[in-house]
């Protein structure tokens, strides 16, 4: 009986009624390092983290209950890398929408959101991008962001700019808020619950600052290609015994 109840506290049926989490964002960091430390090619760690690692993390958090997953797969600073990685990160992104991330979408009724810039991204990505939101729209289950070309700094800066241009157009009756101007409105869980780092960094270097406000963050030692549901369960455990006070 001891042991029963042990399993069933170590995967419950439902996050968002057993922990709390409505919404997780995971910042995927440390496939380079994965990959060196393996002797292996760049290349592999992105593609173990992003195709196979990440599906897999994605498709169990839905069935758990999960309401709105998050994902930084790459940032505003990631284009000064060298441009063979990020051909490969390219090629992978799309491959991972159209293969991997639209056929969960679909399962689990996730609507697919973007979050970040679409105008340096090469036309592939943009397009496949485009396909999955619009493939998705209908979808109320679940929200799938992927922060990519993203940075909080410039997602504040291109909502300012929105409400600007709102402020000088016949729109503005009532008072303005900044939320309505950012990636995530309109979403019904916009601000992460939980906010997971890997691979041992102990920063958010600029991810959803507005959104994450309140959120409480966990930076884990192990890389992103060493990542299982088992190790976000052990992270919901500890988030469920933290106290959120909210500012209170």
């Amino acid at each position: 009986m001891e042991e029963s109840r042990s399993l069933a506290d170590a995967a419950p049926s439902n996050w968002a009624e057993s922990y709390g989490i409505n919404h997780i964002a995971l910042i995927p960091d440390g496939n380079r390092r994965w990959a060196r430390e393996h002797s292996l090619p760049i290349a592999l760690g992105h593609t173990k983290g992003l195709m196979q690692v990440m599906p897999s993390l994605v498709d169990q958090l839905s069935e758990a209950g999960v309401h709105t997953i998050t994902v930084w797969g790459g940032s505003t600073e990631n284009w000064n890398r060298e441009l063979g990685e990020i051909r490969h990160l390219m090629a992978i992104v799309v491959e991972f929408l159209k293969k991997r991330l639209l056929d969960m979408a679909h399962r689990h009724r996730a609507r697919f959101v973007h979050l970040g810039r679409k105008d340096r991204m090469y036309s592939e990505v943009r397009e496949a991008i485009e396909v999955v939101e619009a493939a998705t729209a209908h979808h109320q289950a679940h929200v799938y962001n992927l922060a990519f070309d993203y940075g909080g700094r410039d997602e504040l800066a291109r909502a300012a700019e929105r409400m600007l241009a709102a402020q000088r157009g016949d729109f503005a009756e009532a008072p303005l808020r900044i939320e309505d101007f950012l990636d995530t409105v309109g979403q019904p869980f916009p601000d992460p619950d939980l906010v997971v780092r890997s691979s041992g960094e102990h920063r958010m270097s600029g991810f959803m600052p507005w959104q994450t406000a309140y959120s409480e963050v966990f930076f884990v030692n192990e890389y992103f290609p060493d990542f299982n549901f088992a190790l976000l369960g052990d992270i919901a455990r500890q988030f469920r015994a933290r106290k959120r006070r909210f500012g209170s």
